[in-house]
């Protein structure tokens, strides 16, 4: 069955189930007729045929929940069924409805904040080629001091190994002396 057309049948199923009942009640009796005629055909009575096919298939109201569950329209039916007791819920008991609805909306805004801040924290540089960067320190080895504005502007001015210099900074805490 292509893809449209089983869009159509299942919408066909959603929104005329009465119509749709009533063919599936009918081809499962014609199955069930036919089922019979083959039992007949052995030498069965017409209600012996018909008892024996409905013991062998089970009940028909069983076979129908089994069609209707095999369709993607059954998981839409059980989701609004679920979003209108959702409601129903909500209207009976609205103090609750709104603790929820605010615990899920501030859950969801932390989220989104520390998930944007760990991916700026963890994406690499902006930078073409971020394999050939060098860091530079000004101090002795082991023990590095910052670097003030007018040293980095010598150093860009007289550097001559590389394409670009850039600086960045971390901000230090501050140290309180406890009197």
């Amino acid at each position: 069955m292509s893809l449209l057309r089983n869009i159509r049948s299942g919408l066909r199923s959603l929104f005329r189930k009465e119509q749709v009942d009533q063919e599936l009640n009918e081809e499962l009796n014609d199955y069930l007729e036919m089922a019979a005629e083959e039992k007949m055909k052995q030498g069965m009575s017409r209600k012996d045929s018909l008892r024996a096919v409905r013991l062998e298939r089970g009940s028909l109201e069983v076979t129908k929940e089994v069609v209707w569950s095999a369709g993607w329209e059954s998981f839409v039916r059980a989701c609004w069924q679920d979003f209108r007791f959702a409601l129903r819920m909500m209207r009976k008991s609205p103090g609750f409805a709104g603790v929820a609805i605010l615990t899920l909306a501030v859950g969801i805004g932390f989220n989104t904040a520390i998930f944007s801040l760990l991916n700026g924290l963890t994406r690499p540089l902006n930078v073409p080629e971020p394999d050939r960067l060098v860091r530079i320190f000004s101090g002795r080895l082991g023990a590095s001091y910052e670097m003030s504005y007018p040293n980095y502007v010598g150093l860009r001015g007289s550097a001559q190994s590389f394409s670009e210099l850039a600086v960045y900074s971390i901000p230090q805490p501050m140290i309180s002396c406890g009197v």
